[in-house]
């Protein structure tokens, strides 16, 4: 079995994984065709949490579950009650679920709507799968109400950003993805001594992928470089809980309020500002200033918000053209070429934007606003 539960040289996990893009063709791509049978089978013979489960039935995916690039989502009955169960893909070890799970009950503790996990299983051989099993959440994907038109969208950005904000407000140890290890033992650390660890995981191997793609010149990606290696950013006192994927598919709404915070399989330990800019690379500007108004109504942003908001946005948009330039070698479709164009004038911008401050100045904040 490809085991790919060491998040440890990872920056993001899709982007930094051990993966050709053969394997990404096998194990991702074509991950939805599995049959109902073999996850009824797969859910029989793994669940523990549940007892004397006598009837168990795969409820047709809609396009609410569909979302992701990852695991297999299915709403399924178990004796007539409804779940949600969460596929990683046949023949793959992730190993973050526990790590989840904790990070779930964390924010539930505080208040964020989540789903509750009831049973985790982790494969044996490669004719198993690892699963989570779920509470269902009420609402409507953010995704889908927006695309329907069913919700105010200045309204419920606002909401989802304060949402992101009180997530925020959870202290976390340590540094950058978690060590779910510790996280089975119901311990929630980061793998990392520092977010400067974090940040730079991954980081030379993604620069020499952009140029080896013809994204970055050698040029380009020597003023990347440069900034990564003059500016630094550490959280004060303790790291917050970062969510790091949310997007509108990852949330679910009742058109006034998001009723449940979805799929926290990129979540971290570290500076709130990385989560904002990861968010800014999913969506056009537009969007962004009642989301930041949302935000802002929950949370104060430090003084050097700026500065930081932009070498995040920049570290993101790097990440994320390093995981399509590779994905494009077995998926060259429209939606893939068009999020390769947006990213190429992301990081356009962002070399702008650095490049408009003269010189970048080692930064050492004090001022991060973490509780």
């Amino acid at each position: 079995m490809l085991n790919l539960s060491d998040r440890r040289n990872c920056f993001y996990w899709q982007t930094d994984r051990n993966l050709s893009p053969e394997d990404y063709a096998r194990y991702f791509l074509n991950r939805q065709a599995v049959s109902n049978d073999v996850l009824v089978t797969i859910l029989r013979h793994g669940i523990t949490g549940l007892r004397d489960t006598a009837k168990i039935e795969i409820i047709t995916p809609d396009e609410n579950v569909l979302k992701g690039n990852v695991n297999i989502v299915r709403k399924i009955h178990i004796d007539d009650k409804p779940f949600i169960a969460r596929f990683h893909p046949q023949g793959i070890i992730n190993g973050y679920f526990h790590a989840e799970k904790l990070a779930l009950q964390k924010a539930k503790e505080h208040g964020v709507p989540v789903p509750e996990v009831v049973d985790i299983h982790q494969a044996t051989q490669p004719t198993d799968m690892d699963f989570m099993l779920m509470t269902v959440s009420e609402g409507q994907t953010l995704s889908i109400a927006l695309q329907n038109k069913a919700a105010n969208e200045a309204v419920i950005l606002k909401e989802c950003g304060r949402v992101m904000g009180q997530i925020h407000e959870i202290s976390v140890d340590g540094y950058g993805s978690f060590d779910n290890d510790k996280a089975k033992h119901e311990k929630l650390v980061g793998l990392h001594n520092s977010y400067h660890d974090f940040i730079h995981a991954g980081l030379d191997e993604n620069l020499s992928r952009l140029t080896h793609f013809n994204i970055l010149s050698q040029d380009e990606k020597q003023d990347i470089s440069s900034i990564f290696s003059e500016m630094d950013f550490e959280p004060q006192g303790k790291p917050c809980l970062i969510h790091n994927d949310f997007a509108d598919w990852n949330l679910l709404t009742d058109n006034l309020r998001v009723t449940a915070v979805l799929d926290w399989d990129e979540c971290h330990a570290g500076d709130p500002i990385a989560d904002l800019a990861c968010w800014s690379t999913f969506f056009p500007k537009q969007r962004y200033a009642s989301f930041l108004e949302g935000y802002k109504s929950q949370k104060a942003l430090p003084l050097d918000y700026e500065e930081r908001f932009h070498f995040y946005r920049l570290r993101y948009s790097v990440s994320k053209m390093a995981l399509r330039a590779k994905r494009r070698l077995v998926d060259d479709c429209a939606s893939l070429n068009e999020l390769i164009r947006n990213g190429t004038l992301a990081l356009a911008e962002e070399r702008a934007w650095f490049k408009s401050l003269n010189k970048p100045k080692a930064i050492n904040p004090q001022s991060s606003q973490c509780r």
